[in-house]
């Protein structure tokens, strides 16, 4: 069993307002901290224009994160893929790979908000076309040679793109909940990575899911990280009354998901109205809280539930305060982490 820590996303929600500096601050120290405890990998999480100053630049950000770290995996967790140029990627996930020696994870997804493709000159009709042709052109930019690639997206004449990274290829995953997507990870040799949405049975079809295509694809499911984002609040409270202390915060990240869409109830049907009262129901039961023990009894259920064996731990999520994400990070691993590893 490995433990992360993230997705770190620099939110400064209305409810508890921040500068933007002091959170990429107190993120690099608490990465730093994770390191040094044992936490095998840290995970950033990427949209743009909102008020909230969602971090916008994960590539930057990684950097910044592998060198203040020394052994743990630095993941983008997940770049939306479809916004940018393949090429321009492939250069800067080979930079931040050197910079880590070796330690840097490319998390990529479709994306689906409209303000993001319109403000990039992209359609969501081209969304998985350019995802498509992006896999391939990041696969061959990290190989030895020069390439030339003809799509319908993205045409390359002869290209070297330097320098190459540490890890040959850089690892893929791909953040997907959907049947076509789960199916293109398994197909391309990429991890499936679940952020902070779902319940037990939900998680556990997903993985089931790409298992099964990673089979048709000749590729053993063993072999395949199962990595599960999960709010964690660890108090000295019970598990409700802690949930009274941070339920505002977890609800405005369900909030926001609802609002672009993707938000998803017990039985996975989707959200879309974020004043609906049924968010608080939901986001409480995707959420490990409570005392050190009711804690470690919400992961035994993850772990005996689903084939998880990767648990990024997000104690840092939008309003929560750098002593709060601290505390909870020293009490998981004191009286936590023993238990469930």
């Amino acid at each position: 069993m490995k433990f992360g820590i993230g997705y770190f996303s620099m939110q400064s929600p209305p409810h508890n307002p921040r500068p933007h500096r002091e959170l990429y601050s107190e993120m690099l120290e608490e990465v730093k901290l994770a390191d040094q405890m044992g936490f095998e990998s840290a995970w950033l999480t990427e949209h743009h224009f909102l008020d909230d100053g969602y971090c916008p630049s994960l590539m930057a950000t990684a950097a910044a994160m592998a060198a203040v770290t020394k052994k743990m995996r630095i993941g983008t967790g997940i770049l939306l893929m479809p916004l940018y140029d393949p090429v321009k990627v492939a250069e800067d996930a080979a930079v931040v790979d050197l910079i880590s020696g070796g330690r840097f994870i490319m998390g990529l997804g479709l994306g689906y908000r409209q303000e993001e493709f319109d403000a990039f000159g992209r359609t969501l009709k081209e969304r998985k076309g350019r995802m498509e042709e992006s896999l391939e052109i990041l696969t061959k930019s990290w190989a030895d040679e020069s390439f030339t690639y003809n799509g319908k997206y993205y045409q390359l004449d002869n290209i070297n793109v330097t320098p190459k990274p540490v890890q040959k290829p850089i690892p893929l995953c791909i953040g997907a909940f959907t049947e076509p997507a789960i199916r293109r990870a398994a197909r391309v040799g990429a991890f499936l990575f679940i952020p902070a949405i779902g319940v037990i049975p939900i998680i556990k079809a997903l993985f089931d899911m790409h298992s099964t295509f990673l089979k048709e694809y000749g590729r053993n499911p063993d072999d395949f990280e199962k990595p599960l984002v999960r709010e964690i609040y660890i108090s000295d409270k019970k598990r409700d009354d802690a949930w009274e202390d941070i339920k505002e915060s977890v609800t405005y990240t369900a909030k926001g998901y609802a609002s672009w869409g993707s938000m998803i109830d017990w039985e996975g049907n989707l959200i879309t109205d974020p004043t609906n009262p049924i968010i608080y129901d939901v986001a409480k039961d995707q959420t490990i809280m409570g005392t050190p023990e009711e804690c470690v009894e919400q992961i035994k259920e993850y772990q005996e539930g689903t084939p998880m064996d990767n648990l990024v731990c997000r104690f840092k999520f939008p309003g929560i305060s750098h002593e709060e994400a601290k505390r909870s990070m020293n009490l998981f691993v004191d009286k936590v982490m023993p238990h469930v590893s």
